[in-house]
């Protein structure tokens, strides 16, 4: 898998992929306003997807996708912690609260990304203080590569 640096997209196409997640990041900033940094994972996962209700943006919680071999979906399942669904592209959200972002974490948010084909990948480290740690990640199908941005 190659991961190109951010300097690979064009300044307009991360503006671009930034707007198309601005109201999605504003979700997470607000969960940090109420909620300390030291909870469990599954608290900032409920209080984001209370956000998210009120924000009125569609998604799902704790996202199943079952993969197909040999034109088959199997009854294994990837589990998303939060899929919210786009017209230009679906995106996953990934939630932790843990010391440090690794490079683990990144590569469960890459598989979800390419088992799915889902373009918008974006983990968050709530655990973080002041404010949440995010990266977020483009997925192009067309070349298999995924960018920061």
């Amino acid at each position: 898998m190659i991961i190109k640096q951010k300097e690979d997209l064009p300044a307009e196409t991360k503006q671009a992929l930034k707007d198309y997640v601005y109201d999605i990041v504003g979700c997470i900033m607000e969960v940090t306003r109420e909620l300390p940094c030291a909870l469990p994972e599954y608290i900032y996962q409920e209080a984001l997807a209370n956000v998210l209700t009120d924000s009125g943006i569609n998604f799902h919680k704790e996202y199943r996708h079952h993969p197909v071999f040999h034109g088959v979906q199997l009854e294994a399942f990837l589990k998303m912690d939060i899929m919210i669904e786009r017209e230009r592209g679906n995106i996953i959200i990934e939630c932790k609260a843990i010391d440090k972002i690794s490079a683990h974490e990144r590569q469960q948010l890459f598989s979800y990304m390419i088992a799915t084909g889902f373009p918008i990948g974006i983990l968050v480290n709530f655990a973080n203080y002041p404010h949440p740690y995010i990266e977020r990640y483009y997925f192009d199908k067309s070349d298999m590569t995924l960018t920061a941005f």
